[in-house]
């Protein structure tokens, strides 16, 4: 349990840095909304997402999408990499 508790302290104190990272054209000029759990998104399509398939372990994604509306979107998440912390 310790553990967990370590990483999850980890991952806390770093996503702040890693979130100054921004992915590119179609989101310019578009307010960054920070996912939090049980957050209703209307996504009809997505348009760019940060390519997380290099890195390893848990890493923060940009979305940028368009509703059911029309309006275009940007939210910021985090998920894991795509890459085995075994393979490098």
């Amino acid at each position: 349990m310790k553990i967990a508790t370590v990483v999850s302290a980890v991952i806390s104190s770093l996503a702040p840095m890693a979130f100054a990272e921004d992915v590119g054209k179609a989101g310019h000029g578009i307010p960054v909304e920070n996912y939090h759990y049980g957050m209703q998104l209307d996504v009809a399509s997505v348009l760019e997402r940060t390519d997380n398939s290099g890195k390893s372990g848990v890493v923060p994604t940009i979305m940028v999408y368009r509703d059911s509306q029309g309006e275009l979107h940007k939210v910021r998440y985090l998920e894991w990499g795509g890459k085995s912390s075994q393979n490098g």
